[in-house]
């Protein structure tokens, strides 16, 4: 990085304006970079597999209770939640009842497990948050599928984004990306 003083002027004989500069400091910046010291490493060997990511990855959440990678994609005709070992085995995937996954959230406590997840397609599925067992098997939806909503009607939807679900059971969603709703809702 180099510093400069503003320019000082002067009109050189034949009219043209000459500019000068002064070089206040200079600083190589890229040295710092090479002084830090390193937070992560790249493991190339995760997943094993990677050819399992046939469509567009959007989200990510991981059970570190039980070891379970979840990743949500798009695409027409791809799984749409790959659940993979955290040592980056592939075990197995679902795609019955997602349309367009936009953001997952992994719940662990004493008296649930479950996958929740964020639907911002505007097709049949879309519209929802949708709760899930760790095997893949629908236990709620929130939001009227297919239907998007308006801030008039606080339980549906329009583009629901991203999801947070405390202990207790309380839930934080992000309402609206791209649709008519931009509001973050907390449902006890």
């Amino acid at each position: 990085l180099v510093l400069l003083t503003p320019p000082s002027c002067s009109v050189t004989t034949n009219g043209y304006l000459g500019l000068h500069f002064q070089v206040l400091k200079a600083f190589d910046y890229s040295s710092l970079w090479r002084e830090q010291q390193q937070m992560y490493k790249l493991d190339i060997g995760w997943p094993k597999i990677p050819e399992y990511f046939n469509g567009q990855t959007f989200c990510v959440a991981v059970d570190s209770l039980h070891g379970l990678v979840y990743v949500g994609q798009r695409g027409d005709n791809v799984p749409k939640v790959l659940v993979f070992s955290e040592e980056g085995y592939f075990l197995y995937s679902w795609n019955d009842t997602i349309e367009m996954p936009h953001g997952i959230f992994v719940l662990n406590n004493a008296t649930d497990s479950s996958i929740w997840i964020t639907d911002v397609g505007t097709g049949k599925y879309g519209h929802t948050v949708k709760q899930y067992s760790p095997s893949g098997k629908l236990m709620q939806i929130l939001g009227t599928p297919g239907n998007a909503g308006s801030s008039l009607i606080p339980l549906q939807f329009d583009q629901p984004a991203e999801i947070f679900v405390e202990e207790s059971g309380d839930m934080y969603v992000v309402d609206g990306d791209g649709g008519m709703n931009n509001r973050l809702l907390k449902l006890s």
